[in-house]
Formats: C-alpha cells, sequence, structure tokens
C-alpha cells in the first residue's frame, strides 16, 4: 500500500489533483453556469471525503486527506490557455497519474482508476443541465456521458 512519501513531490501533485482534474473533465464538457460549477465543485470534494472514508486502499485514504488538507490543486493555466483542447489534457492528466499508481502501487491502481471515473460520475449528477432556474434539464447531459465514457475508456474501466 502506498502514500505520499512513496512519490516524488511532483508525481504526488499529479496523483492528488487527479480526483479535481476527474470532476474537471465532466465540467469542461457542458458548462453549468456559475451555480451549477460550484455544486460539480462540491461534489468532487464531498464524494472525496465519502468515498475515502469507507475504502481500505491507503491511497485513496493519502490522496483525500491531502485534499481535505487544501492540497490536490490541479495546475490549470494550460487547460485555460487552451479551452479547445481541455478536456483531452485533463484525461491525459488522469492517465499519467494512473500510470504512476500502476507503476509504483500495481495492487491499488484499478481502485485508483475506478475512483477517479466515480468521482467525475458524481460530479456530473451535481447539476442538472439545460433546465432553467433549476426547473427541468437533465441529470446528466449527453456531453457529460461522453466525456464520462472518455476519462473511463482512456483508464481501462467501466463508467460507474
Amino acid at each position: 500500500m502506498s502514500k505520499s512519501t512513496d512519490y516524488a513531490a511532483e508525481e504526488w501533485k499529479l496523483i492528488s489533483s487527479a480526483p479535481m482534474l476527474a470532476g474537471l473533465v465532466v465540467s469542461v464538457a457542458d458548462l453549468s453556469g456559475p451555480v451549477g460549477m460550484v455544486k460539480e465543485a462540491m461534489a468532487v470534494v464531498n464524494a472525496v471525503t465519502q468515498t475515502a472514508a469507507g475504502t481500505s486502499n491507503e491511497l485513496i485514504r493519502s490522496v483525500a486527506e491531502a485534499i481535505k488538507g487544501g492540497g490536490g490543486r490541479p495546475e490549470t493555466s494550460e487547460i485555460r490557455s487552451d479551452p479547445t483542447n481541455a478536456r483531452t489534457l485533463l484525461i491525459e492528466r488522469c492517465k499519467k497519474a494512473a500510470a504512476l499508481v500502476q507503476q509504483k502501487s500495481p495492487v491499488e491502481a484499478d481502485e485508483y482508476k475506478r475512483w477517479l471515473v466515480s468521482l467525475a460520475r458524481k460530479t456530473a449528477e451535481a447539476a442538472k443541465e439545460g433546465g432553467f432556474l433549476g426547473f427541468g434539464g437533465t441529470k446528466v447531459s449527453d456531453a457529460e456521458n461522453a466525456a464520462l465514457r472518455d476519462i473511463a475508456m482512456a483508464l481501462g474501466v467501466s463508467t460507474v
């Protein structure tokens, strides 16, 4: 079982920011407006806390602690400078984080990947898309479902 000290600082930064990156994959797929974006951001943090409490995976617990402690903030300047490729860039970072975990702790890698996809799913479900003032709309839009499929495929897991 691995923890932050098993990784170089840059590696840990990527691994601990991947949950937020996974949430952003869905958020940038179908922008929900300011209220929806706040709901989606909060959904990731809440899901990290909830899922980490119920896992025996040391890595996931360590990442959750880092996020609760104010860490895990992803570097987004590259994404902001190239919004048309944001989803691709975010997914690539998640893939790199998963590859690092696979390399150093293969026993935890599959659960880590599934966790990232489940966090993306919880983000997608946090705010309705396409409604007006909270009325109507759909729980998970087609664009968000496509983003979920993309991240799951990239990480080699099924959508949750």
